[in-house]
């Protein structure tokens, strides 16, 4: 009787989970537009409080939403530690970081397109070693400042501050095409338009053969991973663009023309909340 009534709770919560998901997919665009900015209701995150030098020319969509946490540079000197990235992502970072870096080899052409929080932009660097070029772009003036202080013992290393949707901030007009571009966590933080400039743009930056790689959400989760009934409105209040990622495959933000020169693979972590997805230019 014990396990035919966990056998009832689970498919109650299955059928109300396939309802309500897509309910709060549709309604995330609306509610962004709608709600107060996170900036206004903590105090650690008020971008009007900041120095203008860390919100000048920053998307308003990162000073309404994140400023609390990639704006802030009180927060981020906090949040930017590995083991706050460890739980963040339920323990996932290190394997999810370990297929990025398992890309990168001595001597390659690397694009990190937004700057992330921990280990990881050493590490990549590191990779790549002084034989290759490894680059960091991100839109926040602090996180610019973080990824430099990260890199600047690496000459080999550059980071720019700009905007991924613009194709000349990851790949300027005098450099050769990378070998790989990357982007960790961060197409679930931009809107709908911007996830189609950020794609793009990174799969036309690599040369024939070179590889493109997103780690990103990914689902619903499995049925039996917890995730699937809290993570919804987690995103719904913190992070209103991420739902997109569970019903819109990263190869629908590329251009149908430009998607058929390359050769697409997904693996999925965290029991279906995570994937990496790699494009490989074969066209």
């Amino acid at each position: 009787i014990f396990f035919r009534y966990l056998f009832l709770q689970g498919s109650i919560m299955r059928r109300s989970a396939h309802r309500l998901i897509p309910q709060l997919a549709r309604s995330n665009v609306r509610h962004y537009a709608t709600r107060p900015s996170l900036s206004s209701s903590s105090p650690l995150a008020r971008a009007e409080e900041l120095n203008s030098k860390f919100t000048k020319d920053v998307p308003t969509y990162m000073t309404d939403i994140y400023t609390w946490a990639y704006v802030n540079p009180t927060n981020v000197k906090v949040l930017d530690n590995q083991y706050v990235v460890d739980v963040l992502l339920f323990f996932n970072a290190r394997a999810l970081e370990r297929e990025v870096v398992s890309r990168l080899k001595p001597g390659c052409k690397a694009i990190q397109v937004g700057h992330t929080h921990g280990g990881l932009v050493p590490k990549a660097a590191q990779a790549v070693g002084p034989t290759g070029h490894f680059s960091v772009v991100d839109v926040t003036p602090i996180q610019y400042e973080h990824a430099k202080q990260k890199l600047q013992m690496n000459p080999w290393c550059h980071v720019r501050l700009g905007d991924a949707g613009v194709m000349s901030n990851v790949l300027p007009h005098n450099e050769e095409p990378h070998d790989v571009a990357y982007a960790f966590m961060i197409l679930h933080e931009v809107p709908d338009p911007l996830k189609h400039s950020i794609v793009n743009n990174m799969l036309r930056s690599v040369r024939k053969g070179g590889t493109v790689i997103w780690v990103e959400y990914h689902g619903p989760p499995y049925w039996y991973n917890p995730t699937r009934y809290f993570m919804p409105f987690v995103f719904r209040w913190l992070e209103p663009f991420a739902l997109r990622m569970w019903d819109t495959e990263i190869e629908a933000f590329a251009d149908e023309e430009l998607k058929k020169d390359f050769k697409w693979s997904k693996v999925v972590y965290g029991g279906n909340l995570y994937q990496v997805v790699v494009a490989e230019h074969v066209g």
